[in-house]
C-alpha cells in the first residue's frame, strides 16, 4: 500500500475541533434518525475519533508487534483477498466457515470496505481506521452479536472497551438510551459486551487471515471469549419497526 495524496480533501486531524464537532453532530444526527446509513457512521467515528487522544490509541496498535506485522505485511481483508465462496466450503464450525455463512446471511460483501478512507492522509492512521472497518463482521462473528440496533449497540460497547474510540461510546450511549423505551434488554446486553471487552483480548490485533481454518470456539478461546456466546441481540429491529 504505497502513501497515498489526497489533494482535494482536508485531513480530518487539521480541521478546527468546532468545524471537526459539528460536522460530526451533523453526521451523528442523520445516524441516529436512520441506523441503516452507515456511511454517515463512519464519518462520524472518523470525525470524532481525530482528537487529541488519538496519537495513544495509535500507539498502542504499532508498539505491539502484532500490529506492526499486520501493517507491514498490509494484511487486508477485501475483495481481493477474500473469496466468501472458498471459506464457505471449510468444515463446518471453522471461522472462515462461520465468517462466510454470515457475510452471505447478511447480505454482505467484502466489498463494502475496499480502499482506506480518503478524509485521513498518515498511512499509519489509514491502515489502522481500514483494518477496522474491515474486521467489523469478524467482530460479530466471534461476540456472536447480531446486526440489528441491539447488537450493533453492544458491539460498539465492547470495540470501546478494547480501543477506547470515542465514537463507539457515544454510539452505544445514544443508541441505549434511543431504545430503552421499547425494552431494557439493550442496557444489560450493552453492559455485558462491555465487560467482556475489557477482559479479551485485543481484537484489532489478531490476524484473522491465518486462522481461517480454525475452529470457531478455538479462535474465541485465542481471544479470551467464551466459546459458545449466547446470541446478543436479534430483538430490536421488529421493536423499532412497530414503534414507527
Amino acid at each position: 500500500m504505497k502513501p497515498t495524496t489526497h489533494p482535494t480533501t482536508v485531513d480530518v486531524a487539521d480541521l478546527p475541533p468546532v468545524v471537526r464537532w459539528s460536522r460530526a453532530l451533523r453526521a451523528l444526527a442523520r445516524v441516529m434518525a436512520n441506523p441503516e446509513e452507515t456511511d454517515q457512521v463512519l464519518v462520524f467515528s472518523n470525525l470524532a475519533n481525530a482528537g487529541r487522544h488519538r496519537s495513544d490509541r495509535l500507539n498502542y496498535f504499532y508498539d505491539d508487534p502484532r500490529g506492526a506485522r499486520l501493517f507491514a505485511e498490509k494484511r487486508t481483508l477485501d475483495s481481493k483477498t477474500v473469496d466468501l465462496d472458498a471459506l464457505e466450503q471449510l468444515p463446518e464450525g471453522t471461522l472462515g466457515h462461520a465468517y462466510a455463512k454470515f457475510m452471505k446471511a447478511h447480505g454482505l460483501t467484502p466489498d463494502v470496505f475496499d480502499g482506506s478512507p480518503d478524509d485521513v492522509h498518515d498511512e499509519r492512521v489509514a491502515y489502522v481506521i481500514q483494518r477496522m472497518r474491515q474486521t467489523h463482521d469478524l467482530w460479530h462473528v466471534v461476540t456472536h452479536c447480531e446486526t440489528d440496533p441491539a447488537g450493533e449497540i453492544a458491539l460498539q460497547a465492547f470495540t470501546f472497551a478494547q480501543v477506547k474510540a470515542p465514537s463507539s461510546a457515544i454510539l452505544a450511549a445514544l443508541g441505549t438510551l434511543r431504545t430503552l423505551r421499547f425494552t431494557r434488554d439493550v442496557f444489560r446486553d450493552a453492559r455485558a459486551l462491555y465487560r467482556r471487552g475489557l477482559t479479551a483480548q485485543p481484537l484489532v490485533l489478531f490476524p484473522w487471515e491465518d486462522h481461517w481454518s480454525t475452529p470457531l470456539t478455538e479462535v474465541r478461546r485465542l481471544l479470551g471469549l467464551p466459546e459458545v456466546p449466547r446470541l446478543t441481540g436479534g430483538y430490536t429491529a421488529e421493536l423499532l419497526q412497530q414503534a414507527a
